[in-house]
């Protein structure tokens, strides 16, 4: 909204009078006083238009401005040429340029709340000042609030120096004919029915400001502000903590041991460690004898084979002491334990394990003469067949009842023939295959004791370890040979 050209009330008309008065005839810094929108700006432009016969220098003052800023803003409006050292008091250079200045000197500054407290005292002794041939006056608006802290920086003696003059309220009749006024010289029309206007400029407080607000409002109706959306930003911030919230506690959270539950010991549990460990010790023995006598790995096979009786002899004396620990039980019921939710894996029972070895036991020979015979046979050297005083004829037929011994159980022929060698061509000698290992049976005995009679004699005659005593039913899973092999089934 525009308007042609400033509007005067009469109340304004009536202050502008008494402006003109103390310019012409005053000697005091003249200071205009009033709220923000009363109207101080148009009346001292009013005034500047006014004087005719006056040159003045209209100065609007910004916000930090310096001092060699004000007084060039001022020097430059009232000397036609201007050659004067800004960093120089306003009183020492008009002073020394006093031939160069009109006849009648008016200087306004607006908004001086804004100036440093230096262009004050400089303007106050401008007020002062007596120039032959020269007038000179000066006119500053400022707020009420800060002409009073200004007075009570100065000594009592100097606020005579000072002539506030204050703007006062408009009455309801000037506001009312100025809303009428300028909406006449908008060339707008508005829809406001009259009785509302009224009711508005009478709550108003006087200031002009209003009013132009007020006929504002009435025009071009309330601004269009934007729509805050506080509940966004609540949520993003609500979100954002929480995150932080989770990663702090992730980060602080200490760590948890997986709970392991305790494995339920049964006897049939222990039975089964029991006879794996045995078992286990008895494949792992041949390896570390065989570091311990420095030997090469194709020769630590062929004492794997006499290792394993050791293993044996540890089985059979675990196996009594389990039967012993059974016979104490005070309920006589060995403890169940539920495989269901293991899948198929079982433990190893101890029948199983026990067959297991028994199916593996060997002849245990000298350690000392196994070492030097196998470190002396060539590697690569044939296997000599063995050799018997039956052409090699073997029974043909597995008895079904009474007893043999079993001499060894060897994977390797060499092994084999030399203990047939051991034995001179016996006619007793049988040999079966089971599953990938060779043995050697001696003799069919009807009775126990005629068998372990038999077992003595090999041991003084023949220097044998004590064989193993086997029942015949117990053999139907092997396989009596025809003849003694010449070669490896692999």
């Amino acid at each position: 909204m525009t308007y042609q050209a400033s509007i005067l009330l009469p109340s304004q008309e009536s202050l502008l009078h008494r402006l003109q008065h103390v310019i012409l005839y005053g000697q005091q810094l003249t200071v205009l006083t009033g709220e923000y929108g009363a109207g101080k700006t148009t009346i001292v432009t009013a005034l500047v238009d006014a004087l005719d016969d006056v040159s003045s220098a209209l100065v609007t003052c910004p916000q930090h401005a310096d001092c060699a800023e004000i007084r060039r803003k001022i020097l430059v409006q009232l000397l036609s040429e201007p050659v004067f050292d800004d960093e120089l008091p306003l009183p020492e250079t008009l002073l020394d340029l006093a031939q160069a200045l009109p006849a009648n000197s008016h200087i306004v500054l607006d908004d001086a709340h804004h100036l440093p407290l230096e262009i004050w005292a400089e303007c106050i002794v401008l007020s002062q000042m007596q120039l032959v041939g020269k007038s000179l006056s000066v006119t500053l608006t400022t707020p009420n609030v800060f002409l009073s802290q200004l007075l009570t920086q100065l000594p009592e003696s100097q606020h005579q120096l000072l002539l506030p003059m204050v703007i006062e309220p408009l009455s309801y009749a000037e506001r009312e004919a100025l809303y009428y006024t300028l909406l006449q010289r908008s060339e707008q029309t508005t829809f406001t029915p009259r009785d509302i206007v009224k009711d508005q400029l009478q709550q108003q407080q006087g200031l002009p400001s209003e009013v132009v607000a007020l006929l504002s409002l009435a025009l071009d109706g309330e601004p269009e502000t934007p729509v805050k959306r506080g509940w966004l930003k609540s949520v993003l911030l609500t979100l954002l903590a929480c995150a932080v919230l989770v990663a702090g506690y992730v980060v602080m959270l200490p760590d948890v041991e997986p709970l392991v539950l305790p494995q339920q010991q049964t006897v049939a549990s222990v039975r089964a460690t029991r006879a794996n460990i045995t078992y286990g010790e008895a494949l792992l023995a041949p390896y570390f004898d065989s570091r311990q006598l420095g030997l090469q790995a194709p020769h630590a096979e062929d004492i794997a084979e006499r290792a394993i009786a050791r293993a044996t002899l540890r089985h059979d004396n675990l196996i009594a002491a389990e039967q012993s620990e059974e016979n104490t039980l005070s309920d006589g019921v060995e403890a169940e334990v539920d495989y269901s939710e293991l899948g198929q894996f079982e433990p190893i029972s101890t029948d199983r394990a026990e067959m297991q070895l028994h199916n593996d036991k060997v002849e245990i020979f000298s350690l000392k003469d196994d070492v030097t015979a196998i470190t002396t046979a060539p590697q690569q050297e044939v296997e000599p067949e063995p050799t018997l005083n039956n052409n090699g004829e073997l029974n043909r037929q597995m008895p079904q009842t009474g007893y043999t011994l079993q001499l060894a159980s060897v994977k390797k022929l060499k092994s084999l023939n030399e203990i047939v060698e051991q034995l001179n061509g016996s006619d007793n000698i049988q040999v079966a295959r089971y599953k990938q290992r060779w043995v050697l049976l001696y003799g069919r005995y009807s009775s126990r004791e005629q068998a372990m009679a038999e077992a003595q004699r090999l041991q003084n005659e023949v220097g044998l370890a004590p064989p193993w005593l086997r029942v015949w039913g117990d053999l139907s899973q092997y396989e009596l040979q025809q003849r003694l092999p010449t070669r490896e089934i692999q």
